[in-house]
């Protein structure tokens, strides 16, 4: 196993041990101080209207006449990008002390970093490609856009997606509250299960 996934491994039990403590002294505080927690619920379930969320979403900013204004600049701008992108993926760059110098860094093996740069390498192509045709457009025949523009300009409310959000859903707290020991001895149990295989296994 190497660096990477002996780090990741390490970081994720962790926090599973840092998670069982905490459901300890949660279940703990269930069965001996449940009024506690019900003071803590009081502060922490505050009501978070999405309504303003809901207007700066929908607020809307028009950046289409500029765009048609400064056409060209923004077409030749695009268009250098475009330029530079297929010169460096193509001519500059050199494939094989790239994937030696990710390799060294990575400490991955070639033939998978030799696989993800040649794929890497595809999409940069790819993309500069249509950069370079929209930038043609843009400069050329600008007026394309315009029917393009009339359907990804279509108006969505968020108000029905983000209606469920403001849904007040109390039933666990209700339900946690009147089986306080239960809920405890249950979440102890869990705790002290998950605990103390993944405290031998860390070491």
């Amino acid at each position: 196993m190497d660096t990477i996934e002996t780090t990741l491994l390490r970081a994720l039990l962790n926090f599973l041990i840092i998670g069982s403590f905490a459901g300890l002294i949660l279940g703990a505080t269930l069965i001996f101080r449940p009024h506690w927690l019900k003071w803590a619920s009081l502060i922490c379930n505050r009501w978070i209207p999405t309504r303003p969320l809901d207007k700066i979403l929908e607020s809307t900013i028009k950046l289409d006449p500029w765009f048609h204004r400064y056409h060209r600049a923004v077409g030749a701008f695009i268009l250098a990008g475009a330029l530079y992108i297929l010169y460096f993926f193509i001519v500059q760059i050199d494939k094989a002390s790239a994937i030696v110098s990710m390799t060294n860094r990575f400490h991955l093996p070639p033939a998978y970093i030799a696989a993800l740069s040649e794929q890497l390498i595809l999409i940069e192509l790819l993309g500069a490609t249509f950069a370079l045709i929209i930038s043609l457009l843009m400069i050329f025949s600008p007026n394309l856009f315009r029917k393009f523009e009339h359907s990804a300009n279509e108006w969505v409310s968020l108000r029905r997606a983000l209606k469920p959000l403001e849904t007040w859903h109390n039933g666990v707290d209700e339900f946690t509250f009147r089986h306080t020991q239960q809920m405890g001895v249950m979440l102890i149990l869990g705790s002290v299960y998950l605990m103390v295989p993944l405290t031998f296994w860390a070491r």
